[in-house]
């Protein structure tokens, strides 16, 4: 199924949200967000400051080979890039420049519990990471200057990636719709959809991103709660054998015992408490 990109005045009510673009198709809000917001976040200074740091994650990416380097960089570093076809890209900006975490009100109709973090990118004319896709939910949000995006028209499958360079970076073009973006407007962008951005004025991006663990993440998390907690955690003993299971043998009714126990625990109440835990907000 294709869709055309859709450019709205407003973000849409809560139900038409969920009912018509989570996870299904793309749009673009004009002025989004407002400039007395945009003003107070991080600046492309600020940025490339952060990016000095050991415990930051950033990287740089040049359009030219699709080089990607990643951080902590030296002070002299970007003096030695040049003005055009570059990008500097830092995660977790919410969490060290407090201020800009002020954008994230904004999507308060999103589910906040699946929020990852605001990965902020400085990028100059020509620059981008190249077309791709991405297996999380994300809003960019246009700061300073202005980028234009190509936006997937459905979901990609069974895509193919340029081979010897350190980015997935899509090897076949995709059809789709063109957009320039401006100051303070925002895009959504739902899970492999595939996109891509270039910098046409230099320009600060910020993206919001939704991202679920998947099910071994969940599935070890819950394995040390338990543990930790001493709770659920009995040891099988194998009570219910009869001769089918005998030497190296295990019988389906066996394989259905130990799925029962696992049904069980993830039916007891604590799953719950622990769940909702896992994906508490403690800011």
């Amino acid at each position: 199924m294709t869709s055309t990109l859709i450019t709205l005045s407003a973000f849409p009510e809560l139900n038409e949200f969920y009912k018509e673009y989570w996870n299904k198709k793309p749009f673009v809000v004009r002025a989004g967000v407002p400039s007395s917001i945009l003003n107070d976040l991080i600046t492309g200074d600020e940025l490339a400051g952060l990016s000095l740091e050991d415990d930051i994650r950033s990287r740089i990416v040049q359009t030219a080979g699709w080089a990607c380097e990643y951080g902590p960089f030296k002070e002299n570093k970007f003096s030695k890039l040049g003005e055009k076809n570059w990008s500097l890209l830092v995660q977790d900006v919410e969490k060290n420049h407090p201020k800009t975490k002020k954008i994230v009100k904004f999507f308060k109709f999103s589910p906040c519990w699946l929020m990852d973090d605001v990965m902020v990118s400085y990028s100059t004319p020509g620059g981008g990471v190249g077309p791709h896709l991405d297996s999380y939910h994300v809003f960019l949000v246009q700061g300073t200057g202005k980028r234009r995006w190509k936006i997937g028209s459905q979901m990609l499958s069974n895509e193919k990636y340029i081979n010897g360079i350190d980015l997935k970076v899509l090897a076949e073009d995709f059809s789709g719709n063109d957009i320039e973006m401006n100051f303070g407007d925002v895009l959504y962008v739902p899970p492999y959809f595939a996109h891509s951005g270039v910098t046409i004025e230099e320009s600060l991006t910020y993206s919001i991103g939704f991202l679920g663990p998947s099910i071994a993440e969940l599935l070890t998390d819950f394995g040390q709660f338990i543990e930790e907690k001493n709770v659920l955690n009995k040891r099988y003993d194998g009570k219910n054998l009869d001769y089918s299971s005998a030497g190296e043998n295990m019988s389906m009714n066996e394989v259905e015992n130990f799925r029962g126990s696992l049904k069980d625990i993830l039916n007891d109440q604590l799953f719950e408490l622990w769940l909702r835990n896992y994906f508490k907000n403690d800011d």
